[in-house]
């Protein structure tokens, strides 16, 4: 039997002492949210962990995304041996132990096929656009994690235990035609035809009034939206798999969001 990637801890949890905590939507949410997180590689000479803050997006099925200049250690450390680990932590707070944190682990390999380093770009930039400038670097290079497990916390008293990685992830099968209609859909969205709808689902769904939200990514499960200062993700009542499918789903939406 292949032992875990994260070993267990060798205690058993009181689940039944801890506090609420639907780790399942709060993991997910982290993780289509959250635009900066600490990556750690293996040092290939000492084996010892080496962290650093990157910038963070997710590929359509909520595979972490990030970018690399091919001098970085963490790229020479990924040639060498692509695990890897991810912390991720809710933003905004005074105490981060109070919030829910996220370790993902898994693999790292840099992606080189040209369609798929086009739609992660895009991607990208819609959550980050002041790296554009990265892009001009004749080195730089989009890195996508396989995740393997990870561990979701709450804070106090509200731990997931030891979840699956499946429950984190977003299945992508029939929902090709939704996929490669992606940048239409989301330039509908963020244009005059969108009708503002951006900026109403955030304020429905609990995002500052007061300023500037787009559409940034979408996929069978949610929408993705993001402004100056914060994220959000937009859950589907219903898995989505065609851009008809999503129109009308946006529009049910758009009869409920705010004026």
């Amino acid at each position: 039997m292949d032992m875990p990637v994260i070993t267990p801890r060798g205690a058993e949890l009181r689940m039944d002492a801890a506090l609420p905590f639907d780790a399942g939507d709060a993991g997910r949410r982290l993780l289509r949210t959250a635009r900066v997180a600490t990556l750690s590689t293996l040092d290939p000479g000492s084996g010892y962990p080496y962290g650093a803050v990157t910038n963070l997006a997710t590929d359509h099925d909520g595979s972490p995304v990030f970018i690399m200049a091919g001098l970085a250690l963490h790229a020479r450390n990924l040639h060498n041996d692509p695990r890897a680990s991810l912390t991720l932590a809710e933003p905004g707070l005074a105490d981060a132990l109070a919030g829910v944190r996220m370790t993902v682990v898994g693999h790292v390999e840099k992606i080189d096929d040209a369609s798929r380093v086009a739609a992660l770009q895009r991607r990208y930039l819609a959550r980050h656009p002041k790296t554009r400038l990265y892009m001009s670097l004749p080195d730089i290079g989009f890195y996508r994690m396989s995740m393997l497990d990870l561990r979701v916390s709450g804070g106090p008293r509200r731990n997931a235990g030891e979840p699956q990685v499946a429950h984190y992830t977003t299945d992508l099968a029939g929902a090709e035609a939704l996929i490669a209609a992606e940048a239409g859909l989301i330039d509908q969205l963020n244009g005059p035809e969108g009708a503002d709808l951006p900026r109403r689902l955030a304020l429905r769904h609990g995002g500052p009034a007061g300023t500037r939200w787009t559409a940034t990514g979408l996929d069978p499960e949610g929408l993705d939206l993001s402004s100056p200062g914060t994220d959000l993700r937009i859950t589907f009542a219903r898995r989505v798999t065609t851009p008809e499918a999503f129109r009308a789903t946006i529009e049910a939406l758009a009869d409920t969001a705010p004026g």
